[in-house]
């Protein structure tokens, strides 16, 4: 992993290198595969048509593609010849930022395309794509074949697609969790979760560094005790509470509950991570949320509003789904237990304390919200939001099963909000799904918790699944 994955993967960029690569012949003749007079069939005149196709290849490119989500690196003029063999000195141009490189963009403009671009693909072992038809199918048949990528994009908005499939891919393998447990086993709450990390990193490529619970809970006192950081927790607490619509809790014990927020952000900065997790009832049987006066909701709201996924229980199949929905949405998702809530009206209700404030979009407004404990003690901050302010809008839910080679998907409407008012992990968005009863029994292959997202994007992880190669199953 590079120093770019220990950023928020949500912001990482794929970076493109359009690549033109002009077929010279040896001379002006004609024959089977080429037709013309010496004016246009010599090799002065296809080199000069190649650099004007070259020039609008780069324009359309940086048009097309340029955007907060893809980087257009330095595009590369190659030219080979008749004897179909590619100079050393033509492949060297590519090399400059070839470490940087996520996908070669080869034009297909310049004459038997298809053939420089699996040449490159088999050089370098990275994704090449072309756009247009003939030649790029005929590439791309030719490196999926031989277990290579090639994809054959029709035009610029299946490109734009593609680059930002590309990019959550890119994503999650820069994608580094930092796990609070003890001793690694699986999470009491949630024994459906992933349990082979290293099964994992090997697919998808993300990684991970597993830390004692202690250890954020002493950071969480080095924080409150330590000044510049003490002065930071209380102006980030000054801001949640100014701007809540309500505060039902002393805001004493809200800065608790920030502090412990600032100790994971030391501790993944520390560590290098950009996800988390921690396990709950291990950790409460240990009385320390009691004595230190915290719980883990406002945290993982206030992560997952930066853009870093973060999970409750300790739920790594739960994390993962919520990474394809935060990198493909940009936007804060929400998780919980599902349950039959109305089985005539397919009514299920999704239920945990950790709603966001961007879950409209990261760049966008804050929604409004309350702040309310926790606890009949008095402490734990959570963010309240009412869903049912949402009625009719669309959401994604998913949720991988504890091999990490399926995820279960389904598409709902929010219709409702319970548990507003009340103290306790109570807060529930209340979904309409397309068959409650189906979702429940194929949740027995999968587990109990579920990511969601506000918006449909269901067939973006159905083409994930085929890109990084795991199996959907829609409900």
């Amino acid at each position: 992993m590079t120093q770019e994955g220990y950023l928020k993967a949500i912001d990482i960029r794929l970076k493109v290198k359009p690549v033109f690569a002009q077929l010279i012949h040896s001379g002006a003749y004609e024959g089977p595969c080429r037709v013309g007079d010496e004016k246009t069939l010599s090799p002065e005149a296809e080199r000069k048509r190649g650099m004007k196709l070259f020039e609008r290849f780069c324009e359309e490119v940086k048009r097309g593609l340029a955007s907060r989500e893809v980087e257009v690196l330095e595009p590369v003029y190659m030219e080979w010849g008749d004897d179909w063999v590619i100079p050393e000195e033509e492949f060297k141009k590519l090399e400059g930022d070839l470490k940087e490189v996520d996908l070669f963009l080869i034009s297909h403009l310049g004459g038997l395309s298809q053939y420089p671009a699996v040449k490159i693909a088999e050089r370098y072992r990275k994704p090449v794509a072309m756009l247009g038809q003939v030649m790029n199918v005929d590439m791309a048949a030719y490196l999926k074949a031989r277990g290579l990528e090639g994809y054959a994009p029709l035009d610029m908005k299946e490109l734009r697609y593609l680059t930002s499939l590309l990019r959550v891919r890119k994503a999650v393998r820069h994608t580094r969790i930092l796990i609070a447990t003890y001793g690694g086993a699986l999470p009491v709450g949630v024994v459906s979760s992933i349990w082979d990390l290293e099964g994992v990193r090997a697919k998808f490529g993300l990684d991970y560094r597993c830390i004692s619970p202690e250890e954020i809970f002493e950071e969480m006192d080095r924080v409150l005790r330590n000044e510049p950081y003490r002065i930071k927790a209380e102006e980030r607490t000054d801001k949640l509470i100014n701007n809540a619509e309500r505060v039902h809790m002393e805001g004493e014990y809200v800065l608790r509950s920030v502090g412990f927020y600032i100790a994971v952000k030391n501790l993944m900065r520390r560590y290098r991570c950009n996800a988390f997790v921690i396990p709950c009832f291990e950790i409460c049987a240990k009385r320390i949320p009691a004595e230190k006066r915290v719980t883990f909701c406002l945290a993982h709201s206030l992560l997952k509003d930066e853009g870093y996924p973060s999970a409750c229980e300790g739920d790594i199949s739960v994390l993962l789904a919520m990474m394809l929905l935060m990198y493909i949405s940009r936007k804060s998702a929400y998780m919980g237990n599902s349950y039959i809530v109305d089985e005539e009206e397919n009514v299920m209700a999704l239920h945990h304390d950790v709603p966001g404030l961007k879950m409209k979009g990261i760049d966008g407004p804050d929604l409004p919200y309350e702040i309310r404990n926790f606890t009949l003690g008095g402490w734990g901050a959570t963010i309240r939001y009412d869903f049912s302010r949402d009625k009719g809008e669309v959401v994604t839910l998913a949720r991988f099963d504890p091999t990490a080679t399926r995820l279960l998907v389904t598409r709902g409407k929010i219709v409702g909000c319970g548990g507003f008012d009340e103290m306790g992990c109570s807060l529930r968005a209340l979904i309409k799904v397309p068959n409650v009863r189906k979702l429940f029994h194929e949740e027995a292959d999968f587990g109990h918790h579920l990511a969601m997202v506000y918006g449909d994007y269901i067939q973006e992880l159905k083409d994930l699944g085929r890109l990084m190669r795991f199996d959907i199953l829609e409900v």
